[in-house]
């Protein structure tokens, strides 16, 4: 029996080891980049309904913010990524509590460059829309400005002079705005510390633009940071990254009718709506 040997081109196994070399960072990307943008997807889910439970519990808790922060928290333990890069588990009732006791106490930290992990912003009502300042003022909502009695400093959530007195369309105009005064508008906004190795790197570096031309960028990263809120949340998407932190904002809004009082001066109202809208 005769046996034929097939001799390789000469150099052929060096272009399979190159080809080799050019094709598995690809590949591997693909691969890291799949399971983080499901892990994304899966977080944006969960911030919706965290902030869904965030506004129930500031609608029946005088619209306080460190309660609405709690329940955000809570909510979003499976997807929350600790500082150590790990996603701790959540299998059991004393791993909830570990990890709920660990990630509160690492927002309040700030740990991540001065900024929080998890920040819950009243985009509405503000102290002027109940105390009838600002650029288009309505009359004032406390119980002394309406009725000469009580507090200047509580509103009663079921005042129907509040919230729409007889004749006010609720859908347009003056209507709408006296009818918003006592709905809870609140925005989740969550700096999303992705845990996937190089993937995050890409997704961060493609957030920021910093790779790209001008014409493709995702934000404008020469925008001042106090121009909006979103300038000083890249500025800080930007600065963690500068730690080889990487993060991706998540921001989502829901609003509630109050089902408790607001005390102005106890759960401090801010002064004008600092959420981010995107807006074209």
């Amino acid at each position: 029996m005769a046996f034929v040997t097939r001799r390789h081109p000469r150099g052929e196994s060096g272009q399979v080891a190159v080809e080799t070399a050019l094709i598995i960072p690809l590949f591997m990307f693909l691969i890291l980049g799949i399971l983080q943008l499901g892990m994304i997807a899966q977080t944006r889910v969960m911030a919706k309904y965290a902030v869904y439970r965030a506004a129930r519990v500031g609608a029946m808790n005088h619209a306080s913010v460190d309660a609405m922060e709690a329940a955000a928290i809570f909510h979003l333990l499976p997807v929350l990524v600790s500082s150590s890069e790990t996603i701790l588990p959540t299998s059991s009732t004393s791993d909830i509590l570990t990890k709920y006791n660990r990630m509160m106490a690492e927002n309040r930290a700030s740990g991540m460059g001065g900024a929080k992990m998890v920040e819950i912003v009243i985009c509405g009502p503000t102290l002027g829309e109940l105390r009838g300042t600002g650029s288009t003022p309505l009359p004032a909502a406390t119980q002394r400005a309406l009725h000469g009695l009580g507090s200047n400093n509580e509103v009663d959530f079921d005042d129907p002079q509040v919230q729409l007195p007889t004749g006010f369309d609720a859908q347009t105009g003056e209507g709408m705005r006296r009818y918003n005064r006592m709905r809870l508008r609140v925005q989740l906004q969550l700096l999303y510390r992705m845990p996937i190795p190089f993937a995050n790197w890409i997704m961060t570096r493609t957030y920021l633009g910093l790779s790209l031309p001008s014409v493709l960028m995702m934000t404008d990263k020469d925008a001042p940071p106090t121009v909006t809120k979103s300038g000083a949340q890249f500025t800080a998407v930007r600065n963690l990254a500068n730690r080889r932190i990487y993060t991706l904002p998540i921001n989502v809004s829901y609003a509630m009718r109050m089902q408790s009082n607001l005390f102005l001066n106890r759960f401090k109202l801010p002064e004008e709506n600092k959420c981010i809208h995107y807006t074209p």
